[in-house]
C-alpha cells in the first residue's frame, strides 16, 4: 500500500523537525565539549547572530572567535552545559523558523572555582535547507535571566566584543 500525499508530507515534516532538533543538540554539545569544528553542521557560514542589546556578529567565523574569547585560553569558564527545550519549528519547504528555550550552566575555575553562572533564555532561529541539510542562517539570542558572576563566562573576552551598556561588557 502506497502512502498518500498527505502522509508523505507529514512524514517529511516530522523528519525535518527531527533534523532541526538534532542540529540544535549538535550546537549544545559543540560548545559544551569545546569542539567548534562541528558548528558548520549547525550554522551557515554567513550566519547573522544578534546577541541582543546591540551586539551582532555577521559570520560563523565571528561567532567562533567570540566563543573562543569567552571559553578558551585565560577563560574562567570550566565545565559548561547548554540544554534546549520546548522546541517549536514552523517548516515551509526549504525554510523554517524555530524557537527553543535554553538553559546554560557555566562552572567557574580559578578564583571562581565553586561558583556557577546560570543563564536562561530563547533562541529564535531562521533555517534554510541546502544540499547538506538544515542550517541556521540567523539567530536572535535573548537572555532572560542571568544569575551568578558574569565574569565566569565574559571576563576573558575583550570588552569591545560587546556594545557599550551591555552587562556582558566587563571593563576590568
Amino acid at each position: 500500500m502506497m502512502a498518500s500525499p498527505s502522509q508523505t508530507a507529514a512524514v517529511r515534516k516530522l523528519l525535518d523537525h527531527q533534523e532541526i532538533s538534532d542540529r540544535l543538540n549538535i550546537w549544545c554539545r559543540s560548545v559544551d565539549t569545546r569542539d567548534l569544528t562541528t558548528l558548520s553542521e549547525v550554522f551557515d557560514p554567513h550566519l547573522i547572530w544578534d546577541f541582543g542589546r546591540g551586539t551582532v556578529d555577521t559570520s560563523l567565523g565571528q561567532v567562533i572567535e567570540r566563543i573562543k574569547a569567552h571559553m578558551f585560553g585565560a577563560s574562567r569558564c570550566g565545565a559548561r552545559h547548554i540544554h534546549v527545550s520546548n522546541l517549536r519549528a514552523n517548516i515551509s519547504g526549504d525554510d523554517a523558523e524555530s524557537d527553543a528555550y535554553f538553559s546554560a550552566v557555566s562552572a567557574g575555575k580559578g578564583e571562581y572555582l565553586g561558583r556557577t553562572l546560570l543563564e536562561w533564555g530563547n533562541y529564535h532561529d531562521i533555517w534554510r535547507r541546502g544540499k547538506n541539510g538544515w542550517r541556521i542562517i540567523r539567530r536572535d539570542y535573548r537572555v532572560d535571566v542571568q544569575d551568578g558572576p558574569l565574569e565566569i563566562l565574559y571576563a576573558s573576552a575583550p570588552a569591545e566584543m560587546w556594545k557599550e551598556g551591555d552587562a556582558r561588557r566587563l571593563d576590568h
